[in-house]
């Protein structure tokens, strides 16, 4: 049986099976089935020498070309199919699958980094002051911040204070001085809550008094200070109310 080899045309890469029959003709000299141009299989052969074969075959498709009337040149029709072909064209494949995943891992990424900016300047940041406050969101503006540099106001939870030893008393100018323990029960320092005192008459008339932010019941020095787990600290002020008899009063804690 002859021996089989494989050459591919450099202009249309088609991979054709030739025979040795094949090379002894115009001296190695074929025509492609696909495109028809003529090519020398010796510079593409695979099962084969190739540069033994170019040595005893040097003539150039010119000189091949003026011989195609006294001479027939082979015209390869027989495509190889065989895991040669096909290894090349996997391997060309996977590179392109590659190029192309890496592009749209880019894009994908990208646009996670454009939405995640745009959640965060139309809602997270608008709302800082409230989500920040929530377990659940907290951890998100936490990390946001760190990449930001921006600052979160000290975590505080309401629920998490303790009022004791409350005393209301009137003091010679008609003023109503309030004095009380507050304690921090939460694990976690809180900052000072807003308070407001309401006193109420024996019909159930209730009186409440502004709201006093820390500012106004510390000194300055203190007004930003935390309250650490388990810390209790004592609370003092005065305002006026326009009752002076009443049978009862109440502290309430304001966020």
């Amino acid at each position: 049986m002859s021996e089989t080899f494989l050459t591919n045309c450099p202009h249309c890469k088609s991979v054709f099976k030739l025979r040795k029959e094949h090379l002894e003709v115009a001296s190695g000299h074929v025509r492609c089935g696909n495109c028809h141009s003529l090519f020398l299989a010796t510079d593409s052969l695979v099962s084969l020498d190739k540069e033994s074969q170019k040595a005893q075959m040097s003539e150039s498709v010119e000189e091949a070309e003026e011989k195609i009337v006294s001479q027939s040149i082979p015209e390869l029709t027989e495509i190889d199919k065989s895991e040669h072909y096909q290894l090349a064209v996997d391997e060309t494949e996977t590179a392109h699958s590659k190029s192309f995943s890496f592009k749209w891992l880019f894009y994908g990424v990208a646009s996670l980094i454009l939405l995640y900016l745009a959640f965060w300047f139309l809602y997270l940041w608008p709302n800082k002051a409230t989500l920040a406050q929530d377990t659940s969101w907290r951890p998100v503006y936490q990390f946001s911040c760190s990449v930001f540099g921006c600052q979160l106001a000290p975590r505080q939870d309401i629920e998490q204070y303790r009022v004791n030893a409350i005393e209301v008393n009137t003091t010679r100018n008609g003023q109503q001085e309030v004095s009380m323990v507050l304690k921090n029960v939460a694990n976690f320092a809180q900052p000072y809550p807003k308070v407001r005192v309401i006193l109420s008459d024996i019909k159930g008339n209730q009186y409440p008094s502004p709201t006093y932010k820390p500012q106004h019941y510390l000194p300055e020095v203190n007004h930003n200070d935390l309250i650490k787990p388990n810390q209790s600290v004592h609370i003092a002020f005065t305002f006026t109310n326009e009752i002076s008899d009443y049978s009862g009063y109440q502290v309430e804690l304001v966020k």
